[in-house]
């Protein structure tokens, strides 16, 4: 072979990792504007029951509608607000996978009894270490022990390790804390191996698409290993992920053990959890087996690119699809800062709070507005590029909300405002955190308690970590089952605050999420975002000045702290037209809105008069008060001439709503 091979030095660390859902979304549940791309089906052109692209079987549906399903993977797409009709996954393909190869009753018996064997023997020392009364003194130990025995095990069960530390349902937090530091980083496959993989892939030599490729992996992992290499034709720095062999085998016959077992533990995880075990087993294995597919990383990395195509505050690797298939990824090379390396970030000259505030912004659109997010951002994942933006690299570990989802979690913040709790427990049925018909009475005391205690200490004090060392506790304690992609969303969160405080030991996390989420509030063109508005500013009826007051001077800061970053200002210079620096709060489209409400909706009006003239006065002073806190920032005769541009639609909304009512009394 002619191919060059070299030994990169400096190399930025490239780790590999997870799962992908690919739904429908049921077109109710959308916001108006234009579906994002991610939520889109994506289906072969036909199939064998004769459904096409963007179209889901009337039965599959019927079948997530029925109210009481037996089947685990319904109960799954019933939570999500989603139909996953055509996916990787069942219990049917990991069985007939696992049955059809000869020997596979051998294979399946031995590796049986070594599971059963190693967790037998574990399990024994717990008991016996409960019976003589020192179960507690060496849970240390223990933990330890339980890492380097799921190590021993094999992949399955160090993505499964990786899983149940961010699992307070299912296990102690003591263990979990250790199995948060659980790797998955194993020795490499032989070079030659990985390149005769990346020859069948592509269908061609090496040396016809690299001009060289390191003799070296940058990362090794236990499902595949990373190479950093040069495309021939453009001279381009690119990663190529190459697939562990055989693994595929391994994982499905560990899958089918799995679930085997668990459906041996389906009484005690009813009892702790309000579901079947094999439900969990069920969650692990989709996200595992769609991990395998790298045709769907490059798919989660198109998407990204999608999100972020106008935000130049963010980084996203291009894939070039044409090199890639089920087990080789072929992305760009991203040459930038570790975040755990403070020191080489401020010699960078990286503005340390605007890369932060840049980070946090990006995690929360992620979260709320794209509800596609990063669900392994580690410190070898996330970089600080030299001009201020953030890149992410590594798109295998990422995980969807639906609307239904993200709607019902910006009702748990407004709950949580408003301390609601008796709805903010119900919010937690309606995420999947509880079964169907559980009795959240127990709960709300438990969720009040969490919450007063975390927010009273006020928002320099306030972290995730804190809060969630408190949940934790709840779940453990309660029926409480914690949904995948929320653990995953957990744990982001957690991650990104951890090296928010590497960067900057003082840094209040909230203080920049508080700002974001403000603006968001005020401005986006979400009509659901609009009605958890007005709950935010109401509360027992009486309208909340002070409330509207803070949220405009948070937006505001908002807006500040984004325009000073400096990968804003080096593309305002450039002049792009794709994107325009953000100088001032554009109320425009909410005080249109507001007018438009208040013309139309006479709830809403009633409450705004009640509002103005509450205790038997004019409340004036507020709404100059807010009027002096805006009169910079909005162009009252801008807005006049929106506002007037509407007023045919809004006369005839009024006429309608009139008409409709009239009618409605007879």
């Amino acid at each position: 072979m002619n191919l060059i091979h070299t030994n990169y030095v400096n190399t930025v660390p490239f780790s590999t990792n997870r799962t992908n859902y690919y739904v429908y979304v049921p077109s109710q549940t959308l916001p108006r504007k234009k579906k994002s791309k991610h939520l889109q089906v994506r289906l072969s052109n036909s199939a064998a029951d004769g459904s096409v692209n963007g179209t889901v079987p009337r039965r599959s549906l019927a079948a997530l509608q029925s109210a009481k399903s037996s089947s685990a993977l319904e109960q799954l797409d019933i939570e999500r607000g989603v139909c996953v009709p055509f996916r990787k996954y069942s219990p049917e393909t990991v069985r007939n996978k696992v049955l059809e190869s000869r020997g596979a009753i051998f294979s399946l018996i031995s590796r049986g009894v070594e599971i059963v064997w190693s967790l037998g023997l574990y399990w024994s020392a717990l008991v016996y270490d409960f019976l003589v009364g020192r179960d507690e003194e060496v849970v240390p130990f223990r933990a330890r022990q339980l890492r380097n025995l799921l190590c021993d095990l094999g992949p399955s069960f160090v993505k499964a390790g990786q899983v149940l530390a961010n699992r307070p349902d299912i296990i102690r937090e003591d263990y979990m804390n250790e199995l948060c530091i659980l790797q998955d980083d194993v020795p490499p496959f032989p070079n030659q191996v990985a390149f005769n993989i990346i020859e069948e892939e592509l269908g061609q030599p090496l040396e016809a698409v690299f001009s060289k490729i390191s003799s070296r992996t940058i990362a090794a992992a236990s499902l595949g290993q990373v190479y950093r290499a040069t495309l021939r034709d453009s001279g381009e720095e690119v990663a190529i992920k190459v697939q562990r062999p055989q693994i595929e085998p391994i994982i499905y016959r560990d899958l089918f053990l799995f679930r085997n077992l668990a459906s041996l533990l389906n009484g005690i995880s009813l009892q702790k959890l309000g579901c079947n075990a094999e439900l969990i087993v069920d969650e692990f294995g989709e996200k595992l087996l769609e991990e395998l597919d790298y045709t769907l990383e490059a798919r989660n990395i198109e998407d990204f690119l999608e999100n972020f195509k106008n935000d130049p505050t963010v980084k996203i690797p291009r894939v070039y699809k044409k090199l890639c298939g089920s087990r080789v990824l072929v992305m760009e090379w991203i040459d930038g800062i570790r975040c755990t390396d403070p020191q080489a970030i401020k010699e960078g000259g990286i503005d340390v709070n605007g890369f932060l505030t840049v980070g946090v912004s990006a995690a929360l659109r992620q979260l709320l507005e794209f509800g596609l997010f990063h669900g392994d951002p580690h410190p070898g994942n996330i970089f600080a590029m030299r001009d201020g933006r953030i890149a992410y690299v590594d798109f295998g570990n990422v995980a969807v909300l639906s609307q239904q989802n993200k709607q019902i979690l910006i009702d748990a913040v407004v709950h949580a405002v408003n301390e609601d709790y008796v709805e903010m427990a119900n919010d937690f049925t309606r995420l999947g955190f509880l079964a169907p018909g559980t009795d959240v009475s127990p709960i709300i005391p438990a969720l009040e308690a969490i919450w007063q205690n975390s927010a009273g200490k006020g928002v320099s004090d306030f972290n995730f970590r804190s809060v969630t060392g408190k949940f934790n506790q709840l779940v453990y304690n309660y029926p409480i089952r914690i949904p995948e992609r929320f653990s995953l969303v957990i744990r982001s969160l957690l991650t990104q605050e951890g090296i928010c405080f590497t960067l900057k030991p003082d840094f209040k996390f909230l203080e920049v999420a508080y700002p974001y989420v403000a603006k968001r509030l005020l401005t986006d063109p979400n009509p659901a975002l609009r009605e958890r508005l007005i709950q935010v500013l109401f509360k027992d009826g009486i309208f909340q000045w002070k409330r509207l007051e803070n949220l405009i001077v948070l937006a505001k800061e908002n807006v500040t702290k984004m325009s000073s970053n400096p990968a804003l200002q080096v593309k305002e210079m450039q002049g792009s037209r794709d994107w325009r620096v953000q100088r001032k709060l554009d109320l425009t489209d909410t005080i249109k809105d507001g007018a438009r409400l208040f013309l139309i909706d006479e709830g809403i009006r009633r409450q705004l008069l009640l509002a103005l003239t509450e205790d038997s006065k004019l409340h004036i002073q507020e709404l100059v008060d807010v009027y002096r806190l805006l009169e910079n920032d909005v162009d009252v005769p801008s807005v006049a001439l929106e506002v007037a541009r509407d007023f045919p639609t809004v006369v005839r909304d009024l006429m309608l709503s009139w008409s409709e009512s009239i009618l409605a009394d007879r």
